[in-house]
């Protein structure tokens, strides 16, 4: 290659070859953009492409080549080829204090798969465990593999980190070929408190997307996000952004067929008198006759849903669902995230917006249960159309992963 080519294509092509695990060759593209930002004077910038030519390379498995190209970012940035027969090239200018925090940064999240401490026993193992949990962040699953076994090969068997750090491999091993479906934490994003319990709101569309929960912050997706809001939403401006942010939070993005025939329920109200009571609104209302069939469809929809729910451990035994708004809020706290990265908000807004979908999840629902059944009853009906199909199993899978893992921050954090 030519160091004047745009490293910004060559970047978003590593990406693509990354997420369709194809490794040797985004390592390869990773080390092409390094080269041409330290040849334009961008040092900061080459150390982050080299972080994660190191990562690529050790999900393709070459931990040793890896590990080298580390070692050297923590030296500094002056010399750092391919490897063995590898290219380098002199760096540009050494960096300030803040590109040498930016290059620490990365290189920790560039997946490091050693434990790279002279320390004692407990410090070695307490690295590694770091370490596997910065593996797994930053490669998913399937990538984390090989690094994730070369790393426990390091650690001595019989202690806590080796005990640790295996659970990882294994629970890897059990997911290799999918980076959906999965419970992912930042270990640097938000744990607890009012932040994290309304992360936690749009944890379903996190877990389906295998990102981060509790994380709003991701610079390497602004690109990703910013098709996805133009594709999915027709989003492409900050005043778009807010229209359809201020939609989602005032619940008017759902049809609003769904909640008038679910407030037409009265408590212990028997199918009969329900659809009674909707036909009677709709007649105050001078509604049409079609339209009136459609909505008393709509609770036969409801009911069957609410049947598979219970049976499927989404409601207990005599549960049924009180609203769908849920479903606007799980999808208002990944908006704001979508809207941080693409530019088309701040983070102090991006904040605002999702403790503000928290809290209005909270005041309509009584527990992480009720609140995951009105999100997922939303869902399936805008997109499954009664098939209990793709839709449905994963709504399910994610619901379970979110009930059941103990790292869930359903788990771990009480509802409101």
């Amino acid at each position: 290659m030519t160091f004047q080519a745009d490293a910004g294509a060559v970047l978003d092509r590593a990406r693509k070859y990354e997420r369709q695990g194809r490794n040797a060759e985004a390592a390869a593209a990773y080390a092409d953009a390094a080269e041409a930002m330290e040849a334009r004077g961008e040092p900061a910038a080459a150390a982050g492409a080299r972080a994660r030519y190191a990562r690529a390379l050790a999900a393709a498995g070459r931990t040793g080549e890896a590990q080298r190209v580390l070692d050297v970012l923590d030296r500094g940035p002056r010399r750092c080829g391919r490897g063995p027969g590898g290219a380098g090239r002199a760096g540009g200018p050494r960096p300030g204090r803040r590109g040498a925090d930016r290059r620490g940064r990365a290189a920790r999240l560039g997946g490091d798969v050693g434990v790279r401490i002279a320390a004692g026993p407990q410090a070695r193992g307490a690295a590694g465990v770091h370490a596997a949990r910065l593996i797994l962040e930053d490669a998913g699953p399937r990538g984390a593999l090989l690094p994730l076994r070369e790393l426990l090969a390091q650690i001595p068997p019989g202690g806590e980190a080796h005990r640790r750090v295996a659970e990882l491999l294994a629970d890897a091993e059990r997911r290799p070929d999918r980076d959906h479906d999965i419970l992912v934490t930042d270990p640097g994003g938000a744990a607890w408190g009012r932040l994290a319990a309304a992360l936690a709101v749009g944890a379903h569309l996190a877990v389906g997307n295998g990102v981060a929960w509790n994380r709003l912050a991701d610079r390497d997706g602004a690109r990703d996000d910013r098709v996805l809001l133009e594709r999915d939403w027709g989003v492409t401006d900050s005043e778009g952004w807010r229209e359809q942010m201020d939609a989602l939070l005032d619940a008017r993005n759902s049809d609003p067929a769904i909640q008038m025939v679910l407030d037409r329920r009265g408590k212990g109200t028997g199918k009969r008198a329900w659809q009674e009571a909707i036909v009677a609104w709709c007649g105050e209302r001078d509604i049409s006759e079609q339209t009136v069939r459609e909505v008393v469809e709509l609770s036969e929809a409801v009911l069957r849903y609410e049947a598979r729910f219970r049976a499927d451990g989404l409601l207990p035994p005599d549960g049924r669902v009180e609203s769908v708004f849920g479903y606007d809020f799980g999808r208002a706290v990944n908006m704001a995230r979508w809207g941080l990265n693409a530019g088309y908000c701040d983070e102090e807004e991006a904040e605002k917006r999702v403790l503000t979908a928290g809290h209005r999840a909270h005041q309509v629902y009584g527990s992480w249960q009720e609140f995951s059944a009105g999100y997922v009853l939303g869902r399936m009906l805008r997109f499954d159309e009664g098939e209990f199909g793709e839709w449905y199993e994963r709504s399910l899978t994610g619901h379970r992963v979110l009930a059941e893992d103990p790292g869930s921050p359903w788990r771990r954090m009480a509802w409101g």
